[in-house]
């Protein structure tokens, strides 16, 4: 067997295990795909729950403390998921199926954010809101810094706060426009941002610990 066939041979062998290997990936993204999916459609259930208990609880003049439960609630759930979608996204080198999925997702979190805004009107604003705007596609290397401070910092917050705090992420740029209107409505045209009780805003890194100052403010 000459060089040449050898050569031949192996460049065959490497194509081949090149392409296995891109459908091994492939196989197991679209299986994180499909999980996320059945995920959302349980969480779009909740949501949509969410919104109508409100409405009753409203009606029937039913305790506001309920509704701040259940805001937590699915805040809480909204939030474990985005961390799980995070991960999902960075891992996700092969396919760009997980946009429309994120794209889902920021619908909800933009419909449950709208709902905690409505319900702070009646409830006298007793839910403590943390929105965190960020950039998804594409970011330069600077805002991926800046995003990363701010959401390990967001984390820890969190874990501080607990169900003191509804910590809603949710990506700017996925073409919302139910988001962009609630964006232009608070004027909150700069990306990322931390949106506290819809009326402090935090876009640098260096004004992080601002947040447990807005926190402490009471509520008006």
């Amino acid at each position: 067997m000459n060089q040449k066939s050898v050569f031949l041979q192996a460049l065959i062998v490497a194509a081949a295990i090149f392409i296995i290997g891109i459908l091994i990936g492939v196989y197991f993204e679209n299986l994180r795909v499909a999980s996320m999916q059945d995920t959302f459609y349980e969480s779009e259930t909740k949501i949509n729950d969410f919104e109508l208990s409100s409405k009753i609880i409203f009606q029937s003049n039913l305790s506001c403390d309920l509704i701040q439960q259940r805001s937590i609630s699915f805040a809480d759930q909204i939030y474990s998921e985005a961390l799980i979608l995070e991960k999902y996204d960075n891992s996700n080198q092969l396919t760009q199926r997980f946009m429309p999925l994120h794209k889902r997702y920021d619908l909800l979190r933009t419909i449950l954010w709208k709902d905690i805004i409505d319900n702070k009107k009646v409830c006298k604003n007793r839910i403590n809101t943390v929105v965190y705007l960020y950039q998804y596609s594409n970011p330069p290397l600077e805002i991926q810094g800046v995003q990363g401070a701010m959401s390990n910092y967001l984390g820890d917050l969190k874990n501080k706060y607990g169900d003191n705090i509804t910590l809603i992420p949710i990506a700017a740029d996925t073409g919302l426009d139910s988001l962009d209107s609630i964006r232009q409505i608070y004027n909150l045209t700069k990306v990322p941002v931390i949106f506290v009780n819809e009326k402090y805003k935090v876009e640098d890194i260096n004004d992080l610990k601002q947040i447990d100052k807005y926190l402490s403010i009471k509520n008006s």
